[in-house]
């Protein structure tokens, strides 16, 4: 391979890396039941009841600093903040 070519092809990966970093930004719609289950709880009814105590959608979307949807059931989280579930 020559080296424009390996030249080349190195500019359009750095290209590409950087094209999928700024699409990151933004929010991520994460489903209540999928939000409720990585807590350690079953959701139903639009409450989370984990082994701990138990949360309405709105309050467990909250505490993951989202905003919760009641029409479609799920949190909107900025993808800035990496969403994991709460320890």
């Amino acid at each position: 391979m020559s080296s424009l070519r390996f030249r080349q092809m190195l500019l359009l990966g750095v290209v590409a890396l950087s094209m999928a970093a700024c699409s990151s930004t933004g929010t991520t719609r994460v489903s209540m039941n999928s939000m409720c289950r990585a807590a350690g709880g079953t959701y139903s009814g639009g409450t989370c009841e984990p082994a701990k105590q138990s949360q309405t959608a709105a309050k467990l979307c909250a505490a993951h600093g989202g905003q919760y949807f009641e029409g479609g059931d799920y949190c909107e989280v900025d993808n800035g903040l990496l969403w994991k579930p709460l320890p």
